[in-house]
Parts: C-alpha cells; structure tokens; sequence
C-alpha cells in the first residue's frame, strides 16, 4: 500500500485496470475497446452527429478510423443546417453554386469551414467598411440588394448607389417627393417609397428602362400625415402613418384595400406576412392585426416609450423603443420574454432606431452611434460597431453584410466576407 501511494497518484481501479489489462484482452481482437469501430458505421454516425463542430474535429486525432468517419460529408452537411450556421436560401444557393464550381461537387465540410469564418467575423465584428457619400442631409432608410444599395434622405431624394464599383450608379438621384423620405422598400427593380409629403410612390428601377429614365410609375395618395413606415408583399403595400393608421393598398394600380384604425398615436412601424400584420406605434404599444379582415387580435404594452421598430417571425416579436430597450415578445402567450437594456446587457444607451432579426441574431442600431449584434436565443450582446459620427437611423442586414445609415449624411457598408475593419469613402 505504501508503495503504491508512493509512486501513484490515481485510484486504485487505475493501477488494476492497467496490471490485468493484457489478461483480460488476451484473446480480444485489435480495438477491442474502441466502441465506434465495433458498432455499424451508420449507428457511429448517428452518435457523431450529437457533437459539436469542436468535439467533432478532435475525433479526427483519436485514430484513422474515426478520422474517416468524422470526415462523412453527411455529418459536415448536418452542421451546415443548424441555426447557428444555416444561412438565408438565396445567400446559400450562391454559396453552393460557386464552390460546385469549383469542385465539380460540393464538399460539405468546405462549405462548413466558409461558414464557420464568416460566423466568426460576425463574432469578432471583423469587416470591411465602405462609406457612400452624396447626401446633403441625414440618412432616414435603406435597403440593398446585390449589386446596389438605395438610400432616402431628408433631403427629400432617393439614391442609388453601385456596391460593385467605386462610384454611384451613374449618379442616380430619383426626384419625385417634395417632402424628407421615410421609408424604403426594394425588391427586384421594384422600389416603394414613403414621404413626409403623405404619398406612397413606386419607381421602375429595370436596367432596360436606362438609369436616365428611371421613373415613378404609381403614385399612392390617402394618407393625411407623414407615411413612416411600409412593406411590400403579396402584391400589395402595408402603410403606416403619423395619422395614427395603417393602410393596405394594390401595389400596382395604388386602390387603397383598406385602413386599420386602433393606435392612439402615430404609427412608426410596420411588418406582416400573410396572416397578420404587425404594428408599432407612438402610443408605446405594438399590434397584431388579421391580414385578411384588418381585424386588431392582441395589443401588447411593456414599453416606456414610442415602439419605433419591430421584426417577427411565426413566434416571436422583437421591438425597439425610444426607451432605448429592445423587448423580446412570445406571440402565443402575449408576453415580453425578454428585454434588452444598457444594465442587463450592455444595450444602448439612445433611441433604437432600427433592428432586424433573423435566425439567430439581432442587429440594432441607435442614436448612440452604434450598431449591436445581439444573440437572440440568449439576448447576450455579441458585438458593438462603431464607424459613424452621428445617431444610426436605418438598418438592412443579410448572412454577409450590414447596410446602415446615419444622421452624419452617409451610408455605410459593413462586409463580414473581409476579414479586416477599414474604412473606404466612395
């Protein structure tokens, strides 16, 4: 006993495990104890595939065998798909095509490892900055595509801007409102935009027409305040004003569908799929109305202040304030589950202005001049950017890259593809 204490310092299991451990595998054949190479590779598999990315990689140094099986394209495809790392159907089709290119096939853990980078940029707030000049007051909306970006601005134009070259889009300024731009929404060569003249109007952006020639083809009048917020779906515009309502309208012939009246206030935000339609409004509250009918279902109050931005998917809301506190809401239950504020989170300390959501993330920007990306499954802030000099207005974000803008006249370009920060004024 004194001697075994002496020289080992480990129960004595260990010592008996390690003296009768050639008698009892006497007669075993080679890798008797590896439970991976004694089960069918495809029950091997399903236990790998409970693994994480980290755990997963150091299977490949235990031996030859488990190397070859933690490489099986299946597992790397598996992690592909998991929130975390799953990216929008259009980021992902490009992804996919370019590295079937490439390849001749696509090898799933290389399109893992391209995934993974990028999460990590996101993580680190790693990216290349490109500033867009021309504005001659502040930002107030944008949206992006790829190939271009579209920004309104008090000064009462709608830019176009090329994010494939160093200068705008032939300088493309559009004209047409006679009041600050509010609210933008772009798809395909499609471009709706809201004033503070009360109009809606629509703009055919197509390359066939000429940048030239671009021009408004639908101009929507009915509301009596400022439009502040819209969305285009479904063939048909959702509209919310200083007017206290929301108005539904045919996108191409610019019939107003109907109007929704139940706010106290100026409407300020604006969001619906085809079920419902979400609203938030000066009167610091957010509702849900019934697409088809304009019928208000739930009213949900927790804010101390004006709701200047929502986001929601099929479960949850995610809502801004001039509180300077982001909420995250629970559809079924009608209830904040969450709030994001400077104590508990490291939030902002200004007005959110703006925020987007997607699988696993929050992007929000604030009149403290920054941008936060937060976890939306835990609300823990994972990164803070700071490049503009003024209040952040506007924000569009997809898996690659962040457009903003700000009180400070320019808008920004935020390329997580770029592994370094620099800024480049064009």
């Amino acid at each position: 006993k004194q001697w075994y204490q002496r020289r080992v310092r480990a129960p004595q299991t260990h010592l008996l495990s390690s003296l009768m451990g050639p008698v009892l595998h006497a007669n075993c054949p080679h890798n008797c104890t590896d439970i991976l190479y004694w089960l069918p590779p495809s029950i091997g598999l399903e236990i790998l595939g409970y693994l994480d990315v980290y755990t997963l990689v150091e299977c490949q140094s235990v031996n030859k065998y488990w190397y070859n099986l933690s490489c099986d394209a299946k597992l790397w495809r598996n992690l592909c798909f998991r929130p975390f790392y799953r990216l929008g159907q259009k980021v992902a089709s490009q992804q996919l095509e370019i590295i079937k290119a490439r390849h001749g096939y696509i090898p799933w853990r290389q399109v893992f490892i391209e995934r993974y980078n990028l999460q990590q940029n996101w993580l680190n707030g790693n990216c290349y900055v490109r500033t867009f000049e021309g504005h001659t007051q502040g930002i107030t909306c944008v949206q992006f595509d790829d190939y271009r970006i579209v920004s309104g601005s008090s000064d009462k134009t709608i830019k176009v801007w090329s994010t494939r070259s160093n200068t705008p889009w032939g300088g493309l300024t559009l004209r047409g409102h006679s009041g600050t731009v509010r609210c933008l929404h772009l798809n395909n060569n499609q471009l709706v935009s809201g004033s503070s003249d009360c109009t809606i109007k629509v703009w055919d952006l197509a390359e066939g027409v000429g940048w030239s020639r671009s021009r408004c083809t639908v101009t929507m009048v009915g509301h009596s305040h400022t439009v502040r917020c819209l969305q285009v779906g479904l063939g048909v515009v959702v509209s919310g004003s200083y007017d206290h309502t929301l108005k539904k309208w045919r996108l191409d012939t610019g019939e107003c569908l109907a109007t929704l009246r139940g706010h106290l206030a100026a409407v300020l935000s604006v969001q619906f799929d085809g079920n419902k339609i979400v609203s938030g409004s000066c009167d610091n509250t957010i509702k849900v109305w019934s697409f088809d009918t304009g019928e208000c279902l739930s009213t949900l109050s927790g804010h101390n202040n004006a709701v200047t931005c929502i986001h929601f998917d099929h479960s949850r809301i995610v809502s801004g304030s001039l509180d300077t506190q982001i909420k995250v809401w629970d559809i079924q239950s009608e209830r904040c589950i969450q709030t994001l504020d400077w104590a508990s989170a490291e939030g902002h300390t200004g007005v959110v202005r703006c925020l987007q959501a997607d699988t696993w993330r929050i992007v929000s920007a604030a009149d403290d001049k920054t941008l936060k990306v937060w976890s939306l499954e835990s609300g823990k802030r994972l990164v803070t950017l700071r490049e503009h000099t003024d209040g952040v207005t506007c924000l569009q974000f997809n898996d690659l890259k962040i457009v903003s803008g700000s009180y400070d006249k320019t808008v920004k370009l935020w390329d997580f593809t770029r592994p370094f920060v620099r800024d480049v004024k064009i």
